[in-house]
């Protein structure tokens, strides 16, 4: 909503007045677009998984069957426009808990905006995860892959591939273990092109981001790493240590999207989705539990993935479907000497009934490391009220792997259910 003259002359105000008291005077401008919203939601997930033992069957440390999650934002939109050019922020203030999955609420950044496109300036989101189509994923925090029975005895990671993405985005190249990654992605530039009428019912658009430094995420200072470094250990005839680093420099992001008016009630997407970076992350190897000095270093490839969606509304209904690769980015042969290369699928159907119950039936796929994820997800949510929406949803999935390093062994399978009861508020 656009706030009225004498709410932001009041806003103003007391911005003015705080930032004076603080030495820096904030000039006022009294014909500012000032955007104000806000979310909460609050859900319960119930889990239920095989092959799990002890301890390793509670969701949270003391609870075995549920647990409680809730996520909150606020975001300021504030904008002015001056001879056919828009400038201004948006601010985001995150409370109590960390990065959003909805992508409106993640960073605050600058932009710039006219008929020549628009800058994104420290958005944390790359054009790549903005423009792709997908659908698709497992709710990680609900489950655990890094089970005794999936390692075979042996304490080496199990990787699977979780969710749909980009990597600058959610870094989705994930084996769910006792990392200590950063809760907030990289700082971006990002630029997109206008939607160009290509015909009178199709449009084209381009988006292209830089992120000069993966760990650079807003959390420490910029000379530290913030991406976090993944730790674990392989007990085998002897006991190896590893670290590895996923940290990316100079990476660009690119995404193009058609939209194309079919009939009155249909239109159909197409989004071709792209990154590339240099790794500079390694991967050490320490002879021990307690060493500081690793024995040896390998370093990983490049990050190289893709992603080619589509999406086609007709009438109620919304398909939508993708393809991604990862191929063998930020692997190496030394080590992972099995299949490095990864990818992943999914399809989704949707019926939304008078704008208000929206079903929807999805299916997503992945392999790493010949480890493979099958999900299917069901849910249904119900627009209650103006901003108010109960939801549930129910997943159904199969984890069939091995550790990553140990080509020689036999995959084995688990299956699991997780079923998510919520409700959102958004303002």
């Amino acid at each position: 909503m656009v706030i009225k003259k004498a709410s932001v002359v009041l806003l103003a105000g007391l911005l003015a007045s705080s930032t004076a008291l603080a030495g820096d005077p904030l000039p006022v401008v009294s014909d500012l677009n000032i955007k104000l919203g806000a979310y909460a939601a609050f859900e319960s997930g119930f889990s239920n998984q095989g092959k799990l033992k002890g301890s390793e069957k509670n969701i949270s440390a003391n609870k075995r069957s549920f647990a409680f999650y809730n996520d909150s934002a606020l975001f300021a939109a504030i904008s002015n426009t001056k001879d056919d050019f828009t400038y201004g922020a948006k601010i985001i203030l995150v409370p109590t808990t960390k990065r959003k999955v909805n992508k409106d609420y993640n960073g605050s950044y600058v932009f710039l905006e006219n008929n020549l496109g628009r800058i994104e300036a420290g958005s944390p989101i790359p054009a790549a995860k903005n423009m792709m189509v997908s659908d698709g994923g497992i709710p990680t925090k609900y489950i655990k892959t890094n089970t005794e029975y999936l390692r075979q005895g042996k304490k080496a990671p199990t990787s699977f591939l979780t969710s749909e993405g980009a990597f600058l985005g959610d870094s989705i190249l994930t084996s769910i273990d006792s990392a200590t990654y950063s809760s907030e992605p990289p700082r971006t530039i990002n630029y997109y092109t206008p939607k160009f009428d290509l015909t009178d019912s199709s449009k084209l658009q381009l988006g292209i981001s830089y992120t000069p430094d993966s760990a650079n995420t807003g959390v420490e200072k910029p000379s530290e790493n913030s991406v976090g470094i993944k730790k674990y250990v392989i007990e085998d005839n002897r006991v190896n240590r590893f670290e590895r680093d996923n940290s990316i420099k100079d990476a660009v992001t690119g995404g193009i999207v058609l939209t194309q008016k079919l009939t009155e009630e249909a239109e159909l997407k197409l989004a071709l989705t792209g990154e590339y970076g240099k790794s500079v992350g390694k991967i050490k190897q320490f002879a021990n539990k307690n060493d500081k000095d690793p024995v040896v270093e390998y370093k990983l490839s490049n990050l190289k993935t893709y992603n080619i969606g589509a999406e086609l509304k007709v009438g109620d209904f919304k398909y939508n479907a993708c393809y991604g690769s990862f191929g063998k980015s930020l692997t190496t042969k030394e080590l992972q000497r099995g299949n490095r290369n990864a990818h992943y699928y999914n399809a989704g159907i949707a019926y939304t009934y008078e704008k208000a119950t929206t079903t929807s039936l999805s299916y997503f796929a992945s392999e790493q490391f010949k480890n493979k994820v099958n999900s299917v997800k069901l849910a249904v949510s119900h627009i209650l009220a103006p901003g108010l929406k109960p939801y549930a949803e129910i997943h159904s999935y199969t984890l069939k792997g091995k550790p990553e390093f140990r080509p020689d062994l036999k995959a084995r399978t688990v299956k699991g259910t997780v079923a998510l009861v919520g409700v959102k508020l958004s303002l």
